[in-house]
């Protein structure tokens, strides 16, 4: 037992670090040679949902999605000093989380003891993904935006280049949405908004992506079309859906869209320019009475 005098005081030094690790705000465990837990505080019990008298001469590898073991097996067995990653832990109750693991080696008296620091990055975790779908998905009608329609678009397109498929971009604008705004009111705005949004997905293949690209104009994107009649099929079939009112605010409202499609490789070789020669299709589409659809032409 190591002790010391402070202002003439004596300090049990083993108690002393043996409360400060017991109340640490991060769990903390040691281990023997054979990943057996030895010490583990209170708050790796909180992180796991066990009672100390559970986990003390416990294998560490309870604790750890078997997927992950590897990483633990891989450190001892190269005698590293420290090692630290991102795995995945296992609950009391069987359910697997992120955690945030840090393990570091040191030799006592010829013998080699393992402490591990644990965080749970639950809560980090779901932030990430929030932003992530934040930054990709549309805020309103929760379908790709702008930002992931592009990324999309570029590897579809890079996609049929190399194996000579065709590919078609299709803009969508919604006609006289600005009535709508004015008349009813944004919210009324927003229900026709998630509403068509959902109409064009169920209108879509599978294969396809249907993202708002801002305000009342949205974009899809049809990688792998066989011919140009894979791009009518979808159009009359958007044409279709809007014979089907929407009920707002007591008021049947029946929305129409003018579509524009461009086809790769003759209408552009980029998605820049796709996109902007479905855009002057769609205003050609509107121009020529609106709610219908209109393939790109050089002379727009």
């Amino acid at each position: 037992m190591i002790k010391m005098k402070n202002n003439s005081k004596t300090i049990d030094v083993n108690m002393y670090f043996k409360e400060i690790f017991t109340n640490a705000g991060i769990g903390i465990m040691t281990l023997d040679t054979k990943s057996n837990i030895e010490y583990v505080n209170e708050e790796a019990l909180n992180i796991f949902g066990y009672k100390s008298s559970e986990l003390v001469n416990t294998n560490f590898s309870t604790l750890i999605h078997s997927t992950d073991m590897d990483y633990l097996k891989q450190f001892v067995k190269t005698e590293k000093s420290s090692f630290s990653s991102e795995i995945t832990g296992i609950h009391k109750d069987n359910s697997a989380f992120p955690i945030e693991l840090n393990i570091s080696s040191k030799k006592l008296n010829q013998t080699c003891i393992y402490t591990v620091i644990i965080r749970d990055i639950t809560e980090i975790k779901k932030n990430e993904e929030k932003l992530k779908h934040q930054a990709y998905f549309d805020s309103l009608t929760g379908i790709p935006n702008r930002t992931l329609f592009l990324d999309r678009s570029e590897i579809a397109l890079n996609q049929a280049k190399r194996s000579n498929e065709g590919l078609a971009v299709i803009f969508i604008d919604l006609d006289e949405f600005k009535v709508l705004n004015d008349t009813l009111g944004h919210d009324a705005g927003d229900i026709m908004l998630k509403t068509v949004s959902q109409r064009f997905i169920n209108c879509a293949r599978k294969s396809d992506t249907v993202s708002r690209r801002g305000g009342d104009e949205f974009t899809i994107l049809m990688p792998r079309i066989k011919n140009i009649d894979d791009t009518v099929k979808l159009a009359e079939r958007i044409l279709d859906s809007n014979n089907n009112a929407i009920s707002i605010k007591d008021k049947m409202v029946f929305p129409k869209t003018s579509i524009g499609i461009s086809i790769y490789p003759q209408d552009g070789d980029s998605i820049e320019t796709l996109i902007n020669n479905a855009d002057k299709a769609m205003y050609n589409a509107k121009e020529s009475g609106k709610n219908q659809f209109s393939f790109y032409n050089s002379k727009f």
